[in-house]
């Protein structure tokens, strides 16, 4: 049976039966397989057979010995392992000798592949080939970041073990979405469900979701509070039609919005996609939000990455993916985003290791300590759990975050962090007057197009200042 390319959302996770321990031990069917091959070894469908259960077991280079015993199918097979290998020049030598024996009856079995939302069949060695291409072009593209911890949790809290401060906004489940977006809203928009987590704001006045039609397409949505704490209409920003330009595939989902207000990643399934879900890159202007980049290796694999969310304020960011296999959990990595984008060379050494982590360790700076950095990060945690109401967070290198003006040891700190909060409260209202000349324009006036551009300007120039400000706090207290 094929391991296919299929869209796996947190409730189908969920769906699966829950098992218990039975008081007899059941057999291994991946070495009932394996043994019965071995029993048989010019028997190809047995070959075949071992190979799917090794396949489906992870077990990708055991696999591949039993499909090359398996006759031309095995070939598919070889090639379909080497893929969730990174073996992409090996998958695509064993496709292509699929490709040039393949029957006609084997040929009338592939056409029948779907994915995602797509209706219309698709050759499945074509789709495959497309796959494997795809992936070998992400290997010469793979970033070199420094992954410095991973969890494994349960699918359907994933969001909670992604520990932002507060100033980055917030994930948020079903419930506090529904507070605002009531059956009413839903009835007006035509959908069905609510898809969680939402991206909710530091102000808690916008609020970024995914809503699911009776057909299972989903559509991503913006919504926000109104001068008199009401919420206005939500504001449609895209499926994946509309932001990919095509009506081939499927499904947009877990938003996450940068401070800037522009840089929106989001996970989508599809064509552009490597794998199940992967993880893009849109930027907005005035008209809505551009065509997306899928952001690549390590981030994306041939399997489920979820979400990419950045913590600005203390340098830090997470992304979950299910691409180590434990049924009903994902992995949430924590890394350390960069301004500028540094991949690894081209034909590195171990290069297909980096780009599926298969060690945190390995990415590691020689020398680097973690520690502070791990510290501030469950401090913002701890803040943000406990709910005080703190003037503000302010992370430092040393691990400490500090909440209010008397924190700081430096009077000399202390007036920068002063022109810092001023600042900042300039930034944010010129971000929701942004937002209000957006509204309108998608409302309808055009007029305001160069304005809106001023406006963009004027926020990323004011984000730079920001920056230079905060240093100035951190190199006076230090």
């Amino acid at each position: 049976m094929k391991e296919t390319f299929r869209k796996i959302f947190i409730s189908v996770l969920l769906s699966a039966p829950v098992a218990f321990t039975p008081l007899v031990m059941a057999q291994d069917p991946v070495a009932d397989a394996v043994e019965a091959a071995k029993g048989a070894p010019r028997n190809q469908g047995l070959n075949r057979a071992a190979g799917d259960a090794l396949k489906e077991a992870g077990r990708y280079a055991e696999a591949i010995q039993f499909y090359m015993k398996g006759g031309n199918l095995g070939n598919l097979g070889a090639a379909e392992a080497a893929y969730y290998m990174y073996d992409f020049e090996g998958a695509r030598n064993y496709l292509d000798k699929y490709i040039q024996k393949r029957t006609p009856s084997e040929a009338e079995k592939d056409v029948n592949y779907t994915y995602g939302m797509k209706s219309e069949p698709i050759d499945w060695a074509d789709y495959l080939s497309t796959r494997i291409d795809l992936g070998r072009s992400m290997l010469d593209r793979v970033e070199k970041i420094q992954v410095i911890d991973s969890v494994n949790v349960p699918a359907e809290e994933f969001f909670d073990f992604i520990k932002i401060a507060r100033n980055a906004g917030s994930l948020q489940g079903v419930p506090v979405v529904e507070r605002v977006i009531n059956h009413e809203v839903l009835d007006l928009l035509k959908l069905s469900d609510i898809m969680s987590p939402a991206y909710v704001t530091e102000s808690g006045d916008d609020m970024i979701w995914v809503g699911v039609d009776a057909e299972g397409g989903t559509t991503m949505y913006e919504s926000s509070r109104l001068a008199d704490d009401s919420w206005d209409i939500p504001r449609r920003m895209f499926d994946y039609a509309t932001v990919f330009g095509t009506e081939e595939g499927t499904s947009v989902a877990y938003p996450f919005l940068m401070a800037d207000g522009v840089s929106l990643y989001f996970a989508a399934d599809g064509e552009e996609s490597l794998g199940g879900l992967d993880i893009f890159l849109s930027r907005r202007d005035e008209d809505g939000f551009l065509q997306p980049s899928n952001i690549g290796m390590p981030y994306n694999s041939p399997y489920n990455d979820y979400m990419y969310a950045v913590d600005e304020q203390n340098g830090v960011g997470w992304w979950a993916t299910d691409r180590n296999r434990i049924p009903g959990m994902v992995t949430v990595y924590t890394f350390i985003p960069q301004d500028l984008r540094i991949n690894y060379e081209v034909g590195s050494e171990g290069l297909a290791d980096f780009a599926r982590i298969k060690s945190i360790a390995s990415t590691w700076a020689e020398g680097a300590d973690y520690s502070a950095l791990k510290r501030r990060i469950e401090n913002a945690a701890e803040a943000r759990r406990q709910g005080v109401a703190y003037d503000f967070d302010f992370a430092l290198p040393d691990g400490r975050v500090l909440h209010r003006l008397s924190d700081f040891r430096s009077a000399m700190a202390r007036s920068a962090m002063q022109e810092y909060l001023k600042e900042k409260k300039a930034l944010e209202k010129a971000k929701d007057y942004l937002e209000e000349l957006r509204r309108k324009y998608a409302s309808g006036d055009k007029s305001l197009a160069n304005e809106i551009l001023q406006r963009e300007e004027y926020i990323e120039s004011k984000a730079a200042d920001m920056r230079m400000l905060s240093n100035q706090v951190v190199n006076s207290e230090i």
